[in-house]
């Protein structure tokens, strides 16, 4: 989901750009998008609101193992207060400085230099009650989560390999994103797009 959404948006908000066009011209929007679409087929360009087939067949589902260990929940109430209260006035984003409390709205923005931001002072400073250092991080997306699914946003801190060790998540699979698997149909029909 976190991948397509944009596509969704970006889409739709051209689309609403398009509506002082439609006003001049005393048509319906819909009219409107439907005649460039049509325009934009007969010229043989990319057709609206479709996904390249190559934007399938370049990516994979890949299944990975990670050694034991926790994970830094960062949208937890505890997280946010201990972030808050440890390292005020350290989150930065692409507009400047946060200078509110820390909330979940922070954490599941656009603005991804918060969450960069605070994986790095989590890896770099927290140690766990048992001594251990935590795995990496976990948060929602912000576009919620399918009935039978998590929503989870994960980030995993490859320890190992920036030491120059064995890494200790490993790849267990490898699947194409066939273009009938019915979870990405599902996120295609959420985000109002279409692919091959």
């Amino acid at each position: 989901m976190e991948l397509l959404a944009p596509y969704r948006s970006d889409v739709n908000r051209e689309r609403q750009a398009l509506q002082p066009v439609a006003d001049h011209m005393r048509i319906p929007l819909e009219t409107l998008w439907a005649e460039i679409v049509d325009d934009w087929e007969r010229a043989g360009t990319a057709k609206a609101n479709w996904l390249p087939t190559v934007f399938r067949e370049g990516r994979a589902l890949y299944t990975l193992e990670f050694p034991e260990g926790w994970w830094v929940d960062i949208a937890a109430t505890e997280t946010l207060t201990a972030l808050d209260d440890l390292f005020a006035d350290s989150w930065g984003t692409s507009v400047g400085l946060v200078t509110s409390q820390l909330t979940l709205q922070h954490i599941t923005s656009d603005d991804r230099s918060i969450t960069t931001a605070i994986a790095t002072l989590l890896r770099e400073y927290v140690t766990l009650e048992d001594e251990t250092a935590p795995l990496g991080i976990e948060f929602p997306s912000k576009h919620g989560h399918p009935a039978d699914g998590t929503g989870a946003c994960w980030a995993y801190w490859m320890r190992g390999r920036d030491a120059g060790l064995t890494e200790g998540a490993s790849v267990v699979r490898i699947d194409p994103i066939e273009a009938t698997d019915p979870a990405y149909r599902a996120v295609l029909d959420f985000c109002k797009i279409r692919s091959r």
